[in-house]
């Protein structure tokens, strides 16, 4: 092998990217669980990043029970901030000027509605029946202009 072979191989070796295994936490082995604030912290992140609770569990490593059991207030922590992040942008959005956001806005939080209602006001004067008006029974009934005064 030759010197410039060498380098070849030197180069090659550094240039490939070392892996490292993830750093995952240990499981613990027993049914009793402590809460864990490092863990606490975590699921907050998660939930203001908009995981699921299900999502959240299994990035965590727990399950979804013991996520309710002991982490809930921390996951709904992180949801609430991500809530009010999301809606102070959509807030100065609107108010800049953005109008999608805007109509989005006044339609989910303030109830406006773009529908119509229209109103007709007037008198029925006819009879409902049962029984069926031939062709010629009808337009002698309602299509002829002889008044019955």
């Amino acid at each position: 092998m030759s010197s410039d072979d060498k380098e070849d191989v030197v180069v090659q070796e550094s240039l490939t990217p070392e892996i490292l295994p993830p750093i995952m936490r240990e499981v613990p082995q027993t049914r009793e669980h402590q809460r864990d604030e490092q863990l606490a912290l975590q699921i907050r992140d998660l939930g203001r990043l908009g995981l699921s609770k299900s999502s959240a569990a299994l990035a965590a490593r727990i399950t979804p029970y013991l996520l309710d059991k002991y982490y809930s207030e921390a996951f709904l922590e992180g949801q609430s901030q991500m809530q009010k992040g999301l809606a102070t942008v959509a807030i100065e959005e609107a108010m800049n000027g953005n109008t999608p956001i805007l109509l989005h806005l006044l339609k989910t939080k303030l109830g406006w509605s773009e529908q119509q209602t229209l109103e007709i006001t007037g008198e029925i004067r006819s009879v409902v029946s049962a029984k069926p008006m031939s062709k010629e029974e009808f337009v002698q009934r309602y299509l002829t202009q002889e008044s019955e005064d």
